[in-house]
């Protein structure tokens, strides 16, 4: 790992500025944020490791994380006070390069070196890659941004997750099961108009690896729904040749398309797709089409592609850290950043809410054991819905809402597309926008 860089940030620096340092900077793989207690001891010191994506195919997933690191200064300036006693607070930030190896270095090196009392995973990898290693160090880990379900079997199922019963890492989010009904309803109400006939891939990645998963995944979905799968296997992170997938979908006349990768992965896929004379009339995939950036990487082209969606401006729910809706938060993104907003900012967001409801609600943040029982006990409404611990059939997982829709071409605004949601299933808590629609009725 790179040599660490501290930056100290005064309770006064304004959210703004810290933001626009960080850009000035350049992204450092590792630095740590300092916010003293008055009169704060050394014993008195609470240590947060933060592990997140802020380099790699998947730094998208960590966007959000400068912003939220600004936000925390209004809550951690002057330190945080818990059960009578105001701590210190140590927030050591540690780049994962979107990498299982990478995030079980130092997720390891945050527990065993610096001794961290929680980590938060705001891209699972550290879940995934020291969840062992929590329960021998007896250190909790909250995470999300990764599959319920893929959380679970990579750990090696319930049992092993939940540490027989009694977890030391806690996430929140959907699972596959959530996304392939959204996929499946979304369509349903144009599939007569189409063939059946599915094209998937799917990038070589611990959660893709879950939804490419033959009796738990997509193609279990998808098989059981009465779809055909025309098969473009599992590419590695570094490809970006994708003619032999091109040909296949072509010639198995794969009219809807679907899979999970990066948005580089697909930007590359659908340049050789225009080329290889593929037109799909549905494409629906995870992971590359929830961030607007790479929906602008497509030009005109990215009209009418589909994604679940985890996040929106338009989720009915508020910050418990801030009293932001969701609304308001994410223009507050856009105002200070000058981007449109991003699903992984609630997320990258409520990941904290929950963080500092159970440390406050722990009585000694430096007592592990009571953290740890703690995020067990939580039952918060965040930006991002309800996250409740309290009663799961995985002890130390709980799901989210997740909706779906279609990025359309802005008609106004400083923008070129909207997410707009085509399909809510019976339950989730947002409206519906506009029916879903075919490539081809779009263009």
């Amino acid at each position: 790992m790179t040599e660490t860089k501290h930056a100290a940030i005064a309770p006064t620096t304004s959210r703004r500025s810290v933001l626009k340092g960080f850009a000035a900077a350049g992204i450092a793989t590792a630095f740590t944020l300092r916010f003293p207690a008055v009169h704060g001891q050394e014993a008195s010191t609470l240590k947060i490791g933060w592990v997140a994506a802020l380099s790699g195919p998947g730094a998208l997933f960590g966007e959000a994380t400068h912003f939220v690191k600004a936000q925390l200064e209004a809550r951690f300036g002057g330190g945080l006070e818990i059960g009578g006693k105001t701590y210190s607070v140590e927030v050591l930030v540690r780049d994962s390069q979107s990498s299982v190896n990478v995030a079980a270095q130092v997720t390891t090196e945050l527990m065993t070196r610096d001794r961290v009392d929680l980590i938060v995973a705001s891209e699972a990898l550290a879940s995934v890659a020291g969840g062992q290693m929590a329960v021998i160090n007896r250190t909790p880990i909250i995470s999300t941004l990764f599959p319920s379900d893929a959380m679970i079997g990579v750990r090696g199922g319930p049992e092993a997750y939940s540490n027989n019963g009694t977890p030391w890492t806690f996430h929140f989010l959907f699972d596959t099961a959530d996304v392939g009904a959204a996929y499946l309803g979304m369509w349903e109400p144009v599939r007569s108009r189409l063939n059946d006939t599915v094209g998937t891939f799917y990038v070589d990645q611990p959660a893709a690896q879950g939804f490419a998963h033959p009796e738990f995944g997509l193609p279990a979905f998808l098989n059981q729904a009465g779809y055909t799968s025309v098969e473009g296997g599992m590419f590695k992170v570094e490809t970006d040749d994708f003619s032999n997938q091109v040909a296949t979908f072509r010639d198995g006349d794969a009219q809807i398309l679907t899979g999970f990768m990066f948005a580089n992965h697909f930007a590359s896929f659908w340049r050789g797709a225009a080329q290889g004379n593929y037109k799909p009339e549905i494409v629906t995939v995870a992971g590359a089409f929830l961030f607007p950036g790479g929906i602008d990487a497509l030009g005109d082209r990215g009209d009418g592609v589909s994604t679940e969606i985890w996040w929106s401006p338009k989720t009915p729910f508020a910050s418990s850290l801030t009293s932001q809706t969701a609304g308001a938060l994410a223009a507050e993104w856009e105002t200070t950043t000058g981007k449109q907003w991003t699903p992984v900012l609630g997320y990258t967001h409520a990941i904290w809410e929950v963080a500092i409801q159970a440390l406050v609600a722990s009585g000694d943040p430096k007592d592990r054991e009571a953290v740890r029982s703690a995020l067990a006990a939580t039952k918060l409404e965040t930006v991002v819905g309800p996250v409740d611990f309290t009663d799961t059939p995985v002890p130390g997982i709980t799901k989210t809402p997740l909706v779906a829709g279609q990025w359309r071409k802005a008609k106004s605004g400083p923008y070129n597309y909207d997410l707009v949601v085509t399909y809510n299933g019976t339950s989730a808590p947002f409206a519906l926008d506009d029916e879903f629609k075919l490539l081809s009725d779009l263009s």
